[in-house]
């Protein structure tokens, strides 16, 4: 099975299908509980094992009851403490992390549903009895009462062992790292290569153009992904509309991630090289407000689908915690760079803009994303700000960067990673006389590390360039101009001329 498509059925199973673990656990009970009754309704297998069926079904009771007491308090307790331990990590690092813990993690819910649905298995047979008071179910009670011998000693100690391993910032921050990685494959689904455009800019709308907006009918919200099999319809409509011969394009405005304001933030503005009147502009609001409502998807709250920004803010969030003064953590800020870097290194081998996007210009629909420049800025500039005076986050900022440059070979993105380091202007703050006036409160040792991190990070920088330009990927963008876009056009000629003068 492809890895997209994995992706896609996972995020429809866990992210979207909310609880369906729980779910899960309580129909096995149902289905196996009903399934085992009806036997036991039909069969004698008092005759055939040569027992006293009600007898034995009496005794099993208080057994399984107390078993039921057992599984009741444990969970109970347990996930009181898990609520607790959860609020603490909340507030120590962010409350976006752990939002979605028991609700997009599956191996929790069948947890949860194995507890549910015992103890639901163990109550049926005895709810049963009260309508068939001559037949004890005890096959059916067996299997409850074994499931729940089997909770105790080998799920509950196993779910106290994962709880311990995945509540650990490291597996959160793993984990976020992988949805992205796996969100980023999902959406970008080609690498760059030589001959494509080096990067992606919005589309603009000339205002000498008429406009129809469309605004959000959502209650307020972020945007949390968008359909566009179903914007589509869009256009299809459009252009079979009376109003057809004239339309050019149809622009996403939001961002997936935006917050949404209902009445208010234009969702899709569509443009037409003819002036339409009142009458014909109210008919489309209607039609097409009716298509954008089944397409955008708003909530309360911000998710991973189609946001790769959201995984890198959380991760962003963690880390300028941890290196704060009530915090103090700087081991948890380092891996959250290095979980950054990875994500980064991910993004930087991708062509721009996503798969989707392109493919729906063809559809006459312009779909509003972010571009590389601003991602890596989100990525590194909120942690740089709150971590420049401390030597260890800066030279692992530098790090993270440096081990992505070998790997990209798209000039623009390239370019922007170099500057990203450049633009610091660390020089302004490691220096010696900062150190021997006292500004810069570390030792010397330190503040050699830093210049040797940063001589490290312009030397691979240097060997990097040298690579583009041994494979002719810098001299083939120097001489021809890939996009019709001006803009586009004039940044790949600054990114080539950067890169070529670039020798600190």
């Amino acid at each position: 099975m492809p890895q997209t498509l994995k992706y896609k059925l996972k995020n429809i199973l866990i992210h979207q299908l909310k609880d369906l673990g729980t779910f899960l656990g309580v129909l096995y009970a149902v289905v196996i509980g009903s399934a085992v009754m009806i036997l036991e309704y039909s069969v004698d297998f008092g005759t055939i094992f040569n027992i006293d069926i009600l007898d034995t079904y009496t005794r099993l009771i208080s057994v399984t009851n107390v078993l039921i007491s057992i599984l009741i308090g444990i969970s109970l307790t347990t996930f009181s403490v898990i609520f607790v331990v959860m609020q603490l990590a909340s507030s120590q690092f962010s409350p976006r992390i752990l939002r979605h813990f028991l609700i997009n993690d599956f191996k929790m819910q069948k947890f949860i549903g194995l507890f549910v649905g015992t103890i639901s298995l163990c109550i049926l047979p005895q709810f049963a009895s009260v309508f068939c008071p001559n037949t004890p179910f005890l096959v059916t009670l067996s299997v409850g009462t074994l499931l729940a011998f089997y909770g105790l000693s080998w799920s509950y100690p196993n779910m106290i062992t994962y709880l311990s391993i995945n509540m650990n910032v490291s597996s959160i921050t793993n984990r976020i790292k992988v949805d992205m990685i796996e969100e980023i494959n999902s959406l970008y689904q080609e690498n760059w290569c030589l001959g494509k455009n080096l990067l992606y800019k919005r589309a603009i709308i000339y205002p000498d153009k008429f406009k129809v907006s469309v605004v959000s009918p959502f209650d307020s919200g972020y945007l949390d992904s968008v359909n566009y099999d179903k914007l589509k319809k869009v256009t299809e409509y459009v252009l079979q509309s009376e109003v057809g011969f004239c339309f050019e394009n149809a622009y996403q405005k939001p961002i997936v991630g935006e917050f949404i304001m209902k009445g208010t933030t234009t969702l899709l503005t569509l443009v037409f090289d003819q002036n339409l009147t009142p009458a014909q502009v109210q008919e489309l609001q209607k039609e097409v407000g009716a298509i954008v409502k089944n397409a955008f998807k708003v909530e309360q709250f911000r998710s991973h689908t189609q946001d790769i920004n959201f995984g890198v803010r959380k991760l962003v969030d963690i880390a300028i915690k941890a290196i704060s003064p009530a915090v103090n953590d700087p081991t948890t800020c380092l891996n959250c760079i290095d979980q950054i870097g990875e994500i980064a290194k991910e993004l930087a081998m991708k062509e721009f803009p996503s798969t989707d996007a392109k493919s729906l210009k063809s559809e006459h629909i312009q779909v509003n994303e972010f571009n590389f420049e601003e991602f890596i800025d989100f990525c590194y500039d909120q942690i740089f700000q709150w971590g420049k005076e401390d030597p260890t986050v800066i030279k692992r900022i530098i790090r993270s960067i440096r081990i992505i440059l070998p790997l990209v070979e798209n000039p623009f993105h390239l370019k922007i990673l170099i500057q990203q380091v450049e633009e610091m202007e660390l020089s302004d703050i490691y220096n010696l006389t900062n150190h021997a006036n006292g500004t810069l409160k570390i030792s010397k040792e330190k503040l050699f590390t830093i210049e040797n991190e940063l001589s490290q990070f312009r030397k691979k920088a240097k060997q990097q360039i040298l690579r583009l330009q041994q494979k002719e990927i810098l001299p083939f963008y120097e001489t021809n101009r890939v996009s019709d876009n001006d803009a586009i056009a004039s940044v790949q000629s600054d990114a080539i001329a950067y890169l070529n003068a670039y020798d600190y």
